[in-house]
């Protein structure tokens, strides 16, 4: 006699426990890093965001390469809590948040209610790797809603066969996806090649996949028309081109990406997460149907993160990666109650709780930090923390109308002074980074700069903000060191230490070396 092996269905107080512990350790894992500093990533949201509820495009005055999608988003955050920086982090939790639910509403649709808490809680501390790493309002963690929405969308119209809204609604999330990051297209790609496939072996309804196919596109269209029609509007889409698809041509060709990359990734999951490398492979012990199509998704996923460097890119794949390890975990609690002499109907709880432990694990000692001593250490070695210093003493020596001008990578502080740039290059990668068209972004700042001199230059020493690279052109910082010495007067700096850094002005003599921020201040004309 064959036992169900059961999660928590059945068991509603043992349910609503499950609930509130994935609720406890979704909030554990943020208590500690929800005011942060910004890190540059979200002051360049952040400030074209700003620049979007003052009517202003971004591309054509914030050279950025993401789509559209985190600009709104960074932007409503910003009009529902103004004067609060770490609004965007709140809005992106709830996206977090609601994307986990979905993903509980997907293992629930494709393979019963027991699926859908554990997977909930595996995903918890997923998305956010390990040690905490990723706990900022990234495109990724925006994206994740809409991206499982479109997922979610596609199981439902399975089960409920060919009603055209689905397709219609499908249609939508999935270019508001894309309209996050584009890296998504591999997954939605597998996602509607599968559900076509689907429909014509069980209908071939030439008509129905017609219908069904043109709902799709009218959805997207209206995704573009709302999310992308104020680009096509104001310059036809010009600098939106050429910024997001043009310019990640050659961003993707550069050192960022490669299989070293993906191979420091896997190696840093293998010695926090090793857990997960074992317990996917149960799957193939499991009977349930339809494992392939996620076995697919996953190493979709993994395609979609492009064996980039940084981090954050890899959050895509833990949705399923959290499905394939339910269901190993299933599988391994079937297997478990065959060996028994009495099956134990609680051994696949008890394996899930086991592994949501072990995941947290790498977690524990930045759980237990302060605020001030989690920003302190994660944020070591950039120059995030002094950041707001910096950007009061710009607010102080300037007025709303006056251009001011951030070196190297750190748009943070631009938003944090609400102050303006006089060039759209808010960071430097698309000055340094070695690429045909490098040379000719120098010059354009160069020309900006000149015509619109700003009244302060913030001047990050650190060399992360600048990516130098040995084939970088050399023509905007020969020009900027000239234009500084000849311009501008040191103001001050400030000086990180081992407990807390400080604003000086003006700056000691041994100060200026250790400085990770200068301040420039235009030299008034006799």
């Amino acid at each position: 006699m064959k036992t169900e092996i059961s999660f928590l269905e059945g068991n509603r107080p043992a349910t609503y426990l499950g609930i509130l512990g994935v609720v406890a350790v979704f909030i554990v894992l943020r208590w500690n890093n929800f005011d942060a500093p910004l890190i540059r990533d979200e002051g360049e949201y952040a400030y074209s965001g700003q620049l979007l509820i003052q009517g202003v495009a971004p591309y054509e005055h914030a050279f950025i390469q993401k789509p559209p999608m985190v600009v709104y988003s960074y932007a409503l955050a910003n009009l529902l809590l103004p004067n609060i920086f770490w609004a965007p982090r709140l809005l992106a939790y709830v996206f977090a948040a609601w994307a986990t639910i979905l993903l509980g509403g997907i293992a629930r649709l494709e393979w019963g209610k027991g699926f859908a808490l554990p997977a909930m809680g595996l995903m918890t501390p997923m998305i956010l790797l390990p040690g905490v790493d990723q706990f900022t309002a990234n495109t990724e963690m925006f994206m994740l809603l809409p991206l499982l929405a479109t997922i979610l969308v596609y199981i439902r119209d399975r089960r409920c066969g060919g009603h055209l809204k689905y397709w219609l609604m499908a249609g939508f999330l999935g270019v508001t996806t894309l309209d996050y990051k584009y890296t998504a297209l591999p997954l939605l790609l597998y996602v509607f090649v599968v559900w076509s496939v689907e429909l014509w072996r069980q209908t071939h309804d030439a008509g129905l996949f017609r219908r069904s196919w043109l709902a799709a596109m009218l959805g997207g269209l209206v995704a573009v028309v709302l999310e992308l029609g104020f680009f096509l509007i104001h310059d036809g889409g010009r600098h939106f081109w050429e910024c997001t698809l043009l310019f990640n041509r050659y961003y993707v060709a550069s050192n960022h990406f490669g299989l070293a990359h993906l191979w420091s990734r896997l190696g840093r999951f293998w010695q926090d997460w090793w857990v997960l490398f074992f317990i996917p492979g149960a799957v193939f012990f499991s009977a349930r149907p339809r494992i392939w199509f996620w076995v697919g998704m996953f190493f979709c996923a993994w395609l979609a993160t492009g064996a980039g460097a940084y981090p954050q890119y890899y959050i895509v794949v833990m949705p399923f990666w959290a499905l394939l390890c339910v269901l190993g975990v299933r599988a391994l609690a079937v297997r478990i109650n065959e060996w028994q002499a009495r099956p134990n109907a609680w051994i696949g709880g008890l394996l899930a709780v086991l592994v949501m432990l072990l995941l947290l694990r790498p977690d524990v000692p930045w759980l237990l930090c302060s605020r001030e001593r989690f920003a302190e250490v994660k944020l070591n070695g950039f120059p995030f923390i002094g950041s707001r210093v910096v950007a009061k003493r710009v607010a102080e020596l300037s007025s709303a109308g006056d251009p001011i001008f951030v070196a190297g990578s750190e748009p943070q502080i631009l938003f944090y002074a609400q102050r303006f740039s006089p060039t759209r290059f808010i960071t430097a990668y698309a000055l340094m980074i070695p690429t045909r068209v490098a040379r000719g972004y120098q010059r354009e700042a160069i020309h900006d700069l000149e015509m619109r001199p700003p009244k302060l230059v913030v001047f990050p020493t650190t060399p992360n903000s600048w990516l130098r690279q040995p084939a970088t052109p050399p023509d905007f910082p020969a020009f900027l060191k000239q234009f500084l010495e000849q311009n501008y007067t040191l103001v001050g700096g400030y000086v990180p230490d081992q407990n807390e850094g400080h604003w000086s002005e003006p700056l000691a003599t041994n100060e200026e070396t250790d400085a990770s921020l200068l301040l420039f201040q235009r030299r008034v004309a006799p």
